[in-house]
This record gives structure tokens, sequence and C-alpha cells, in this order.
């Protein structure tokens, strides 16, 4: 098995677990909401109730500016290989 046919499977596995966490979810939210539960102590969506995913990541200049320079380094020595 080649690294690109993992990545892809370990991608389709990372999202039929997501997927299942998903089913999860939804059963307890359900069962949660369901039994006459305090209101005012419930959380106010499924996503604060049970978090799923990865959250969005902020990337700030000196990040990016960082991969820049990583990127001019590497695509220079490449050039220098390659002639």
């Amino acid at each position: 098995m080649t690294w690109a046919e993992f990545q892809i499977r370990a991608f389709a596995y990372r999202r039929m677990q997501e997927r299942k966490e998903l089913l999860a979810r939804e059963g307890a939210w359900a069962s949660l909401i369901g039994s006459h539960y305090n209101p005012k102590k419930l959380p106010k969506s499924k996503d604060k109730f049970w978090q799923i995913g990865v959250k969005d990541r902020v990337v700030d200049e000196r990040m990016k500016a960082a991969i820049k320079a990583a990127q001019d380094e590497y695509f220079k020595k490449k050039k220098e290989l390659n002639g």
C-alpha cells in the first residue's frame, strides 16, 4: 500500500468515525431533552453539548511567514538538486 492510498483510507476511516459520533450525539441529545430535564440546565445547542470534529484554527501572520520561508527554502534546495 502506498502512502497516498494509506492517506485516502485514513481519511475515510476518520470520516466514518465522525459519522458514528454524530449518530451517537443525536441519540444522546434526544434522550437528554426528552427526559423532563430542567430546561435552564440544558446546553444551548448540540455542538455545545458534544463537539465533534476539528475546530477552525486561526493562523496568524507569523505562522504564515514561517510557512512561506520553509516553502521558499524547500523550492530553492529542490531547484539546486534538479539543476
